[in-house]
């Protein structure tokens, strides 16, 4: 898998040259003319999130089904990232994004054609992720456990509903 914060730190940067450049005339506009569409940088900011999300969600996942020992302070600080993040995703789904040239997307047209199943999804995931937090504060295995499952079987509903495999 690529990694997707080079990506986007690349688009941006190409992004912040061009514009420097331009302000020298015209050769700025050919490189202008190269950067990334509006929908491609909305693509590939949604990528990175979900990738932002992935890696801090996997750790919890493996202490919830007993793959990786229960460690409450990595839990907590995994669980209010993955909750962060959870309030940010729906910024990548713009109208109109669902894709762009030379740019590759598991995001189904569905997101858009139904967009109110998927706000309350989104919603839902976001109930979830900050229920986890508050379990994660605890301290209590006991308490993360649900909870931890709760937020994968959210991620999962909407992944099933809206999310196209290769």
């Amino acid at each position: 898998m690529p990694n997707r914060f080079v990506n986007v730190r690349t688009a941006l940067g190409a992004l912040a040259l061009a514009a420097g450049i331009s302000s020298f005339g015209g050769a700025g506009l050919a490189l202008a003319a190269d950067a990334p569409s509006v929908s491609a940088q909305q693509i590939e900011y949604r990528q990175a999130m979900y990738t932002v999300m992935a890696g801090n969600f996997a750790p919890l996942g493996a202490m919830a089904t007993g793959k990786a020992p229960f460690n409450a302070k990595e839990a907590q600080k995994r669980a209010e990232r993955v909750a962060y993040i959870s309030n940010m995703l729906s910024e990548g789904f713009p109208p109109g994004s669902n894709q762009a040239k030379g740019t590759h997307t598991h995001a189904k047209p569905e997101i858009w054609s139904n967009r109110a199943e998927f706000d309350k999804l989104m919603k839902n995931l976001q109930t979830e992720t900050a229920a986890l937090v508050v379990a994660t504060r605890t301290g209590d295995e006991a308490k993360f456990k649900p909870a931890a499952a709760a937020t994968g079987k959210a991620c999962k509903a909407c992944h099933d509903k809206f999310k196209q495999e290769d």
